[in-house]
């Protein structure tokens, strides 16, 4: 009986809604949708994942899937293979089709001499990947700024500024800025930046117009809107409707 594979595969496709998937204990998970964009929710926080990039999980970690549309899921259980944290890297063509192949040859055994150079190419490519930052919404644990993290997920385009966003949190506007940066690397004004990009994002995957969209996430114009896109993810909104 042969021994148990060093590479597995989980392809699906999923409406839109919430995914658990498979997470056997021990392998490290890449998350790829080939179409459609999801948002992996992991303890420490969320990423928005358009097509064009995949997430990477360290074994052990805990996540969810929320799919924005009805998205294609082509997810690798690498073992043996080690992420030191969760990341979104950028997906290049030739990291695409390695991702695409394994998914359609697993299981992958490394003591097959084509397995293993698949294997090994596929470890090589995924660890040299640029990662994709703005994508990233980290999530602080501190009660205080969670609360002030909480207010911002469920309403992002709150209107008023950090002052009113930290009115009635429990601690003063100093305390809160710092133990954002402390857990979370980001001011509080620059991680309601990143959390209304995730909302836009999300929205504007499940095919919202921008204009909408806009005036969801708290921006006064559609122009304003599409200057911060511009300048976090050097695109248009246009270009990322139904994505």
């Amino acid at each position: 009986m042969r021994h148990e594979p060093d590479v597995r595969s989980y392809a699906v496709t999923h409406p839109a809604g919430t995914v658990v998937p498979p997470q056997p204990p021990g392998w490290r998970q890449v998350l790829f949708a080939a179409a459609g964009a999801i948002t992996v929710e992991v303890p420490e926080g969320s990423w928005f994942v358009p097509p064009g990039a995949a997430v990477d999980v360290p074994a052990g970690v805990p996540h969810r899937i929320r799919a924005a549309s009805r998205t294609r899921l082509r997810n690798l259980y690498l073992r043996g293979s080690v992420a030191d944290r969760t990341r979104v890297v950028a997906v290049s063509p030739l990291l695409r089709e390695l991702v695409l192949t394994a998914v359609d040859r697993a299981p992958l055994y490394r003591d097959d001499p084509g397995h293993a150079r698949l294997a090994a190419l596929l470890d090589q490519e995924l660890d040299g990947a640029a990662p994709v930052e703005p994508l990233l919404l980290p999530l602080p644990t501190d009660p205080v700024a969670r609360a002030v993290a909480d207010r911002v997920l469920a309403d992002p385009g709150e209107p008023g500024g950090t002052d009113a966003l930290c009115r009635g949190c429990g601690a003063a506007r100093r305390t809160v800025e710092r133990r954002f940066r402390e857990e979370t690397g980001l001011g509080v004004a620059q991680w309601r930046r990143r959390a209304r990009l995730a909302a836009a994002l999300e929205a504007l995957a499940r095919g919202d117009p921008p204009s909408r969209v806009a005036a969801r996430v708290g921006y006064a114009t559609p122009s304003a809107f599409g200057a911060m896109v511009r300048a976090e993810l050097g695109t248009t909104p246009g270009a990322l409707s139904g994505i």
